[in-house]
């Protein structure tokens, strides 16, 4: 490299832990993603993946998380599941390859 050239340097890979991945169908709302970040944020999570796919009719999101205790899990998933415009949510292990 010649005198005032600059590289980006690379983060370490680091292992993921253990995640979990949040499945939600609901309607199409352009409400709905912010409002699972929202609830994803209130629990101290950044997503490690989001997916969305808008079908016809409907959305369908997942949100890969890091491991949450259950009764945090169960509080997060009751919270999705009262939006309006969710008709299913649940918490899926990711096995870690």
């Amino acid at each position: 490299m010649s005198h005032g050239q600059t590289r980006a340097l690379r983060a370490p890979k680091t292992a993921r832990p253990n995640l979990v991945r949040l499945h939600v169908s609901g309607d199409i709302c352009p409400n709905l993603l912010p409002r699972l970040l929202g609830l994803v944020a209130q629990f101290d999570q950044i997503p490690y993946g989001i997916a969305l796919t808008r079908h016809r009719a409907s959305l369908k999101l997942a949100i890969d998380l890091g491991r949450l205790e259950d009764p945090r899990a169960e509080i997060l998933i009751n919270k999705v599941a009262s939006i309006p415009t969710v008709r299913g949510a649940r918490l899926v292990a990711l096995r870690r390859d």
